[in-house]
């Protein structure tokens, strides 16, 4: 696997607007005019030149061009930047360079120069636009003929299509490829980092600000993180959507076969061997990007489709997700985002779910390392659930776990609404849990010291 984080790191990078075209030239080319790429962020769509047409695709973080160029001296294809790109630029010094310290790079870049990379564009989005809508089912469309199988649905454009990217404010981005490195690599990590100051320094991967539309202020993109082992605890399932009355498949967690890697956390976040069921709680429909927590799909609870027509709609011009590539953690956050919005049509029942949701938000930001979002969405958990706590009839136990939740989250948070209060309450529950009365007592403890 191509390590993106460390090429966008060590460079040289460059940036192409979008509509720019990259530029790989073939036959008749001097050695120092001769380069290649591997794309970091955006998007890249490849068309074919006259006089050899070929079908249109798209390129994502993580492919590699410009190789049959480089090697076979043909020119044959255009590359042109679908919105803002970032790319690592591979010239006979920077080849040697990766030859030594990233020699499994070295490979895919070989490998991709004789095997095409890219997945097709589809017909119903403009290639140059970054807020082409996705087909939805309206009247006429559920009466349509079900779709082939294995036909394509809308590919997921990465972060950067998801939001556009500011304009680069540093060198132009026409600068030459044999650029010192170092230089444009500078250029292009203050382009994707600026306006992150609260970002954990310990994050390994490219964190690009993609706020607005479905995402609050301060959300990132993280492209290139997957969770390919994951696989092995999921299993796909069946759903009929409650808002189109589609069906489609979904991933389903296989719950016997999860193991605790260690106890429960004060917040009661599970830990697992090898997985986290935050990747998967979350369950979208592919043909109108409802979204909900698994469970409200398999239980029938009303859900009042007005309330949130209009928002859904808006959503689905603002983010696409590719549900047949690997399952990256900008599309399980996104699925989140998607879910919050959905809450609001299940009217009573939106309480437990937006706080559900607004915890598993928090768990994923600490898995990134983003810290200033961690605690953002921490806070939003702790408002949830007490809201929760104060409307909702519970049982003891579900009391006690309400009332973790929100002393939990609001420690995390670095915030104290009545903490002492909660715990208290989790401690002296009658007909309560002893573990979670005991994870109270600890908590109190450490508050204490």
């Amino acid at each position: 696997m191509i390590d993106i984080a460390w090429l966008a790191q060590h460079g040289p990078c460059k940036k192409f607007q979008q509509g720019e075209t990259i530029p790989c030239p073939g036959a008749g080319a001097g050695d120092s005019e001769k380069a290649m790429y591997i794309l970091l962020s955006g998007r890249i769509d490849v068309t074919g030149s006259a006089r050899k047409a070929s079908p249109a695709i798209s390129l994502f973080p993580g492919d590699v061009f410009g190789g049959e160029e480089y090697f076979k001296n043909k020119a044959e294809r255009t590359y042109t930047a679908a919105v803002d790109s970032i790319v690592y630029v591979i010239t006979e010094t920077s080849f040697l360079d990766l030859s030594w310290s990233q020699p499994e790079t070295v490979f895919a870049v070989l490998r991709a120069a004789y095997i095409p990379q890219g997945k097709p564009t589809v017909k119903t989005i403009p290639a140059m636009s970054r807020q082409a809508k996705p087909a939805i089912p309206d009247a006429a469309a559920k009466t349509a003929q079900p779709k082939e199988p294995g036909a394509l649905d809308m590919p997921k454009t990465d972060a950067a299509s998801r939001a556009q990217l500011p304009a680069s404010t540093g060198d132009d981005a026409r600068e030459q490829t044999n650029a010192p490195i170092g230089e444009s690599t500078q250029a292009a990590i203050e382009d994707i980092q600026a306006s992150d100051s609260g970002l954990a320094a310990g994050v390994s991967q490219i964190a690009i600000p993609i706020s607005g539309g479905i995402f609050p202020e301060g959300h990132k993109s993280y492209p290139g993180v997957t969770k390919p082992n994951f696989l092995h605890l999921v299993y796909e399932k069946d759903y009929t959507c409650p808002y189109c009355k589609q069906k489609f498949y979904d991933y389903r967690i296989f719950s016997s076969k999860l193991y605790e890697s260690a106890p429960m956390r004060y917040d009661l976040r599970r830990f697992y061997t090898d997985f986290q069921s935050e990747w998967y709680d979350i369950v979208t429909c592919r043909h109108c990007y409802f979204s909900t927590i698994s469970g409200y799909y398999t239980d029938s609870r009303p859900l009042l489709k007005q309330k949130i027509e209009h928002e859904i709609t808006d959503a689905r011009e603002s983010v696409h997700l590719d549900f047949e590539a690997p399952r990256d953690i900008d599309f399980v956050f996104a699925a989140h985002y998607l879910a919050l919005i959905c809450a609001e049509g299940y009217l009573s029942y939106a309480n437990p779910l937006r706080a559900k949701i607004w915890g598993n938000i928090s768990w994923l930001y600490e898995d990134v390392g983003d810290a200033q979002m961690e605690k953002f969405s921490a806070e939003k958990a702790a408002a949830a659930y007490e809201l929760v706590y104060s409307s909702t009839k519970l049982t003891p136990v579900q009391e006690q776990m309400t009332c973790l939740s929100i002393a939990g989250m609001q420690m995390r948070a670095g915030i104290d609404r009545d903490l002492r209060k909660y715990l208290y309450q989790v401690k002296t529950t009658k007909s309560g849990e002893k573990a979670y009365a005991n994870m109270a007592e600890d908590l109190m403890e450490d508050l204490r010291k």
